[in-house]
């Protein structure tokens, strides 16, 4: 059997590998680039897979997509996801709306927050969030949370 290796890196290339071993998201993408490293480092594939934890099938798949499409070919593809219920006419609406007072649209609270305006959401437009994807809207418009801070009533300047 023949022992493999990771052809030689560019400098761009170890740079782009050691930026995503140090400072990659996914796990996956961090220990091929680590598997990489090592492989160009001098370690054999099947000694550079066992130490990073990775299959010799994972680690054959690896090294062709390297050699196929260099370091990009080893992030892992974005996932659509569902489509967001929110359009942009909703999104602008949304926004004026959050000017105002929650008063003001009929709402039993002083200040805006994320269950008042799941609250809102719900009679509005018959959707259904969370609190935490309410504060998601929330942050996408710019706003951020703060909690209010009590303020004393104007007293009289004689009494004080």
């Amino acid at each position: 059997m023949r022992t493999r290796y990771v052809r030689p890196l560019t400098a761009e290339e170890r740079v782009a590998l050691e930026t995503l071993y140090r400072d990659g998201h996914l796990h996956h993408e961090r220990r091929r680039a680590h598997f990489l490293l090592l492989s160009a480092g001098g370690q054999h594939l099947k000694a550079a897979a066992e130490l990073v934890g990775m299959s010799r099938k994972a680690a054959g798949r690896t090294l062709r997509q390297f050699e196929a499409h260099g370091v990009p070919g080893l992030l892992e593809p974005k996932r659509p996801g569902r489509r967001s219920q929110f359009t942009a006419a909703i999104l602008a609406e949304l926004d004026t709306v959050l000017a105002q007072s929650p008063r003001e649209q009929g709402l039993s609270a002083n200040n805006w927050s994320s269950p008042v305006l799941c609250q809102h959401l719900a009679r509005q437009y018959g959707i259904q969030l969370s609190a935490d994807q309410a504060l998601r809207i929330l942050r996408k418009l710019g706003y951020r949370q703060v909690r209010p801070r009590p303020r004393l009533a104007k007293g009289d300047p004689q009494a004080k």
